[in-house]
């Protein structure tokens, strides 16, 4: 009588394999990755969820300003009044077209970037005139970059520096002076603006009053300047503030970290306390 075989007992048989280890189960996922998963999931899966909240939340808004921009329009009579069904049609047309918008405006900074660079390789060799238009061009891009208005002034005056006719170096001058002003509207605490305006309005425009102000407040934030102090100096000898300007040279000779800055400022101090005039 055949003997028969138990198919359960066939499944649970092991053939060897070379070298005579049997084997065994397939390793599964060890407790700690499978926590890390789950930490993971528990952590991208809200941020996820955030983002795409927010840029419903953005479209959303910038449909509500497409809007209000339509019935501001001359074109306002053909425009349907603003409602959800308006702002729903917009946000549809936005999230057909914001990739393109945002390729177009990494495409805008990128060549923003690359005229600030050119500027500044200009700058690096002295050709001022070609660095005054690589600025414009960035300005163009980035018009309330304090920085960018103050390296183009720093050029104008230096390429007015460069040429021989009177009106032209004036101009360039004037140029500068209103660069460093656009700086200082951008930001009123841009304090190289300060001291590059100061020192043009007293050595090149012949306006040393304008200057006071600017370097005392560029004193209350650079306190440790001494070539500032110097200047200031000299505004207040300018204005008949002789107090005022001995009262620096006895700063610096007292604060200097420098010998011949010293000396200069008890030279000076000697000079104008004796009733010479002194800078």
């Amino acid at each position: 009588m055949a003997e028969t075989v138990n198919s359960a007992a066939l499944k649970s048989c092991r053939i060897p394999r070379p070298g005579g280890a049997l084997p065994g189960p397939a390793p599964g996922p060890s407790p700690f990755l499978l926590r890390l998963s789950a930490l993971a999931l528990c952590v991208l899966l809200p941020l996820a969820l955030c983002t795409s909240c927010r840029d419903t939340q953005n479209r959303k808004e910038l449909a509500r300003r497409m809007a209000e921009q339509e019935q501001g329009s001359s074109d306002a009579v053909d425009m349907p009044p603003v409602n959800s069904k308006r702002i729903a049609e917009l946000k549809t047309r936005i999230r057909r077209t914001e990739k393109a918008v945002e390729q177009t405006l990494r495409s805008v900074k990128d060549r923003g970037t690359y005229w600030r660079l050119l500027a500044l390789k200009y700058m690096d060799y002295q050709m001022w005139a070609e660095a005054l238009k690589a600025f414009d061009e960035a300005l163009l891009i980035y018009p309330d970059f304090a920085n960018l208005h103050y390296n183009r002034a720093l050029c104008a005056s230096q390429l007015a520096l460069s040429l021989p006719e009177p009106e032209e170096r004036y101009a360039l001058f004037l140029q500068s002076e209103s660069g460093y002003r656009r700086a200082l509207a951008a930001n009123p605490r841009h304090a190289a603006s300060m001291y590059a305006l100061s020192v043009l309005l007293v050595f090149e425009l012949e306006r040393s009053a304008e200057a006071r102000l600017l370097l005392e407040n560029y004193l209350d934030i650079e306190r440790s300047s001494m070539e500032a102090r110097f200047l200031l100096a000299r505004v207040y000898l300018e204005e008949g503030l002789r107090p005022e300007a001995l009262k620096l040279y006895e700063d610096i000779e007292r604060m200097a970290p420098k010998g011949e800055e010293r000396e200069k400022a008890r030279q000076l101090y000697t000079q104008v306390a004796g009733g010479a005039y002194g800078s």
